[in-house]
C-alpha cells in the first residue's frame, strides 16, 4: 500500500470519528429537526428534507456505495451508484436503533475495501459527476465529501441551539 494511501486511511478514520462525536453530543430529538425548509435546502436528488440525520447517512451510504465500485472500476468507465441499493440502505440506517454502530460497521467493511486497492487501480481514470477522476485522487474526494457534510452538521447542531464539539479536539492526537 502506497503512503498516500494509509494517509488517507488514517485521516479519513479520524474524521470518521469525529463526525461520530458530533452525532453522539447531539440528542437524538434533534437529529431530524429541520432547520429551515425552502427550495434550496436539499442535496441533489437524494436528500430532500435536510436534517442532520440526513445528512450523517448520507455520507455513509455514499461511502458504502463507492467502497463497492472503487476497487474495480474499469478504466475510462463511467461510474454510477445503484438507485435502488441506495435507497434500501438509506432506509436500513433510517430505521437502525443504534445508528452510530451500524455506519461504524460499514465504515471498518469500506475502510477495509478502500486498502483493498493496489497501486495499479490507485491510478486508473474513471467519470464521476462528469468529471474525470483518479481512484487515488476520488479518494480525497470521500474525504473532502465528508468534511464537507461534517460542516453542515455542524451549523445544523448551532441553529438548533446545541453546542457543536471544539474541531481540532476531537481529533486524535496523532492524525498520520
Amino acid at each position: 500500500m502506497s503512503a498516500e494511501q494509509q494517509r488517507f486511511l488514517d485521516l479519513f478514520d479520524a474524521l470518521v470519528e469525529a463526525n461520530n462525536a458530533w452525532m453522539t453530543g447531539t440528542p437524538k430529538e434533534k437529529w431530524n429537526w429541520v432547520p429551515f425548509d425552502n427550495p434550496n435546502m436539499k442535496f441533489g436528488d437524494r436528500i430532500s428534507t435536510i436534517t442532520i440525520k440526513s445528512v450523517f447517512i448520507h455520507t455513509i451510504v455514499g461511502e458504502t456505495q463507492w467502497a463497492t465500485m472503487l476497487p474495480t472500476v474499469g478504466e475510462g468507465a463511467e461510474m454510477a451508484m445503484d438507485p435502488a441499493k441506495i435507497k434500501a440502505l438509506t432506509r436500513e440506517l433510517d430505521e437502525a436503533e443504534d445508528l452510530i454502530g451500524a455506519s461504524m460497521r460499514l465504515h471498518a467493511g469500506n475502510l477495509k475495501a478502500y486498502g483493498s486497492i493496489g497501486p495499479e487501480q490507485l491510478t486508473r481514470r474513471f467519470r464521476w459527476s462528469k468529471r474525470d477522476w483518479s481512484v487515488m485522487g476520488f479518494l480525497w474526494g470521500i474525504y473532502s465529501h465528508r468534511s464537507y457534510h461534517l460542516g453542515n452538521i455542524d451549523i445544523f447542531m448551532r441553529e438548533a441551539d446545541e453546542p457543536a464539539p471544539d474541531f481540532f479536539s476531537n481529533f486524535r492526537q496523532e492524525m498520520a
